[in-house]
C-alpha cells in the first residue's frame, strides 16, 4: 500500500477544505473504507466530521494501522485521541500538507512504516522526542512556526528535511540517523542544536542558519556536507566524519570547527564506520573578515606504543604515524583566509593557489605538509632534492614538467587536464605562507617556504637570465642561506683550491731573510782586539762596557713576485705546510698574511673573502633553523 492508494479525488465535501475523507484501512480486503454513520453519510475529513463519525473512526483504529490525514486540520485534542487509538504506534502515516493548529505532541511515537509530513504546518510547536521512524521519513517543506524538538529521535532509514522551515529553535539533541539525514535548503531562523547527533551521512547543502547559535556535535560515518550553506550567527561545531565539504559556504560570524576522526559509531545496533580520517573541503567559501574562523583538529600523531589499524591509515600516506587521526584539508581555493586558524590539520593535499589573503592564515599545532624528495619527479636526481616542506601545487608541477633543454623547461599536461600552476604563480604563494608563519613566530617553519619561494624564482623561465644565474649560484653554495652543509662543503672546496694554487704559484722559491733585534754588552778593548767595529747605535753605560743594539739577518732577501724554481720542485712537504698554514689562517681566522708572491697575495685575498662569506652563510643557515 502507498500513500496515494487512497484516491486524490476523494476530498472533504466541506467548503474550502481539501482534506482527506475520513477512512480507515481494511487489511482483510486491502482497501480504504469510508466512515459513515446512520445519522450522517457525508464524506468529510476528520476536522469536519461529527461526533458519531469521529467515534466510529476512533473505534476502528488499532495499533500499527495506517493513517491518511492529508491536508487535514488537526487540533491538540484530535492528535491526542489519534495517538490513544493507535497506542502511539503508527503504520503508514501520511500528514501531507496537514495543519497542526495547536501543539503537536508525538513524544515516544513509533512510526513502523513510512511517515510523511511534507509541507505540513506546525503552528504552535511540535515535539518528536524519543520518536522512532522505522522507514523513510519525509518532512520536506514542513514549517515549524514555534520551537520543535527531536530529542533522542531515531531514524532507521533516510530522513528528509528538504526546504523545511524552522522559525524558532530546532533541537535534535542525541538524534540518531542510521542512514542519511538531508537538510538541504532548510532554514533555521534561531538556535540549532545538533549536539551528540550520529548519522551515516548528513547534508546541509544550501541550508540557511540565521541569527541564532549553531551548536553541533555531528558524528558521521562518511560524509558531512555544508555546500553553499549560509551561517549568519556564531558557529561551534564538533565533527567526526570521513569527508567534510564546506565548498562555497558563507560564514558571517565567528566559526569554530572542531574536527575529530570518527571511530566505530554505533547506529541502530550496528557499526556504521571505522575510518578515522576527516577530509575537509573549504573551497570558494565567503566569510566575514571581522570574525575568526577556527579549524581545530586532534594531534594527528600516535602516542608512543600506540598501534594504528591499517584500515584507518590515510590513503597514500607516507607514514602511518602522520596518518593516524588525520584531518586532511583537500581544497582551499577561492577562500578568504583572513583570521583563519588551522590547528593540527594535514595540508599535504591542499592547493594554496588562488587563496585570498593567504598571508593572514595561521597554521598552528602540528600541521602536516608534503615532504621532499617525492617519487616521480622528473629531471632532478634524488641527491638534489633537498628535504623540505612543499605545497601540493609544486609537487603537481614537478610531475608534469619535462626537460626540453638545460635552460628551458616546458610543462606537458594531458588534454582536458586541470591547468597546472607555474613557478611564476607559485613563488608568491610560498611568499605569503612564509609571511603567515613568520607572523605566527614560527621562523624555522617559515624557512622551508622561503626555500620554496627561491626555488620557484630560480626555475621561473620568464625571469631575466642574470637573475636566474645569481639564484643558481646562491642555491648551489648555501641553499639560499638555509643549508649549512652546502656552505661548509663550498668552504672546503675553496680552501682546497686555494691550497693547490698557493702550492703552485703563491709561495716564493726563497724566503726573505729573517731579522733578529737584540742588545749585547761587551768590553770595548775586547771588541777592538777581535777586529770588530762598534755600531753607531751603541751607547756606553760605562767607560769599558758599552750597550749595543744589534740586528742579525739570516738568509737571502728576494722580491716575492713569482716562484723561480721548477714545477716539480714546488711539491714539497715544506711548501705544503706553508700553503696549509696560509690557507687556514686567511680562510678561517683572517690572520695576517705571510710573505707570498704577487699571485699568492691575490689567492689569499680571494680565499679570505670567500671563506668569510661562506662561513657567514653557514652561520646564517644554522641561525635560520634555531631562531625563535
Amino acid at each position: 500500500m502507498t500513500f496515494d492508494a487512497w484516491s486524490e479525488t476523494l476530498e472533504c465535501s466541506a467548503a474550502d477544505c481539501f482534506g482527506r475523507r475520513l477512512a480507515t484501512w481494511d487489511p482483510a480486503f486491502e482497501r480504504w473504507e469510508a466512515i459513515r454513520t446512520a445519522g450522517n453519510d457525508a464524506e468529510l475529513c476528520l476536522h469536519h466530521a461529527d461526533a458519531d463519525q469521529r467515534d466510529a473512526y476512533w473505534d476502528r483504529l488499532v495499533p500499527g494501522a495506517p493513517v491518511d490525514l492529508r491536508r487535514t486540520r488537526i487540533t491538540e485534542e484530535t492528535l491526542h485521541k489519534l495517538r490513544e487509538g493507535l497506542q502511539n504506534r503508527f503504520g503508514d502515516a501520511d500528514f501531507l500538507e496537514a495543519e497542526f493548529t495547536q501543539h503537536a505532541n508525538f513524544l515516544g511515537a513509533a512510526f513502523t512504516r513510512n511517515a510523511r509530513f511534507s509541507w505540513a504546518v506546525f503552528a504552535q510547536g511540535a515535539r518528536f522526542g524519543g520518536a522512532t521512524f522505522a522507514q523513510d521519513t519525509d518532512f520536506r517543506g514542513a514549517t515549524f512556526v514555534q520551537n520543535v524538538d527531536f530529542v533522542g529521535a531515531t531514524f532507521v532509514k533516510d530522513a528528509y528535511f528538504l526546504e523545511t522551515t524552522f522559525a524558532k529553535d530546532a533541537n535534535f539533541y542525541q538524534a540518531r540517523f542510521a542512514h542519511s539525514a538531508h537538510f538541504n535548503i532548510a532554514s533555521f531562523a534561531q538556535d540549532a542544536n545538533f549536539l551528540e547527533v550520529t548519522a551515516q551521512d548528513a547534508y546541509f547543502n544550501g541550508a540557511t542558519f540565521r541569527e541564532g547559535w549553531v551548536a553541533a556535535d555531528l558524528r558521521c560515518a562518511t560524509d558531512l556536507s555544508f555546500l553553499r550553506a549560509r551561517f549568519d550567527g556564531p558557529v561551534d561545531v564538533r565533527i567526526q566524519a570521513r569527508n567534510v565539504d564546506c565548498t562555497m559556504a558563507r560564514w558571517e560570524h565567528s566559526v569554530t570547527l572542531r574536527l575529530h576522526g570518527a571511530h566505530e559509531i554505533n547506529l541502530a545496533h550496528r557499526v556504521a564506520g571505522r575510518r578515522n580520517v576527516t577530509r575537509l573541503t573549504l573551497a570558494d567559501m565567503a566569510r566575514s573578515a571581522e570574525h575568526p574562523f577556527l579549524v581545530l583538529a586532534p594531534d594527528p600523531f600516535l602516542e608512543p606504543g600506540e598501534a594504528l589499524d591499517p584500515e584507518d591509515a590515510l590513503d597514500g600516506a607516507q607514514d602511518a604515524e602522520s596518518a593516524a587521526r588525520a584531518v586532511v584539508l583537500e581544497n582551499l581555493s577561492g577562500t578568504d583566509t583572513t583570521r583563519m586558524v588551522l590547528t593540527n590539520v594535514d595540508v599535504s593535499r591542499t592547493d594554496f593557489v588562488n587563496v585570498l589573503n593567504l598571508d593572514q592564515i595561521r597554521l598552528e599545532g602540528r600541521c602536516r605538509y608534503l615532504r621532499t624528495p617525492r617519487p616521480g619527479w622528473k629531471r632532478r636526481s634524488t641527491w638534489r632534492r633537498t628535504a623540505r616542506n612543499i605545497i601540493a601545487a609544486e609537487d603537481t608541477w614537478r610531475r608534469t614538467r619535462t626537460p626540453q633543454s638545460s635552460s628551458t623547461l616546458v610543462r606537458v599536461a594531458p588534454a582536458n587536464a586541470t591547468p597546472v600552476a607555474t613557478p611564476a604563480s607559485l613563488a608568491p604563494v610560498y611568499r605569503y605562507l612564509r609571511k603567515a608563519l613568520e607572523d605566527g613566530k614560527d621562523e624555522p617553519g617559515a624557512a622551508d617556504f622561503y626555500y620554496g619561494e627561491m626555488e620557484m624564482r630560480r626555475l621561473d623561465v620568464t625571469r631575466q637570465r642574470a637573475e636566474r644565474w645569481l639564484l643558481i649560484l646562491y642555491w648551489a653554495i648555501s641553499g639560499y642561506g638555509l643549508r649549512a652543509s652546502r656552505a661548509l662543503c663550498a668552504l672546503l672546496v675553496v680552501m682546497s683550491v686555494s691550497f693547490a694554487l698557493l702550492l703552485l704559484f703563491g709561495i716564493p722559491a726563497k724566503e726573505t731573510g729573517t731579522s733578529t733585534v737584540g742588545y749585547i754588552s761587551a768590553d770595548t778593548a775586547a771588541l777592538a782586539d777581535a777586529g770588530l767595529k762598534l755600531p753607531d747605535s751603541c751607547t756606553t753605560d760605562g767607560p769599558s762596557r758599552p750597550k749595543c743594539q744589534v740586528v742579525v739577518t739570516a738568509g737571502e732577501s728576494v722580491d716575492p713576485t713569482v716562484p723561480t724554481n721548477a714545477l716539480v720542485d714546488r711539491f714539497t712537504a715544506e711548501r705544503a705546510d706553508k700553503a696549509l698554514e696560509v690557507v687556514s689562517s686567511v680562510s678561517l681566522f683572517n690572520a695576517d698574511e705571510q710573505e707570498l708572491t704577487g699571485w699568492g697575495k691575490a689567492i689569499a685575498f680571494a680565499s679570505r673573502f670567500l671563506g668569510t662569506l661562506l662561513l657567514g652563510l653557514a652561520i646564517l643557515a644554522v641561525r635560520n633553523r634555531i631562531k625563535r
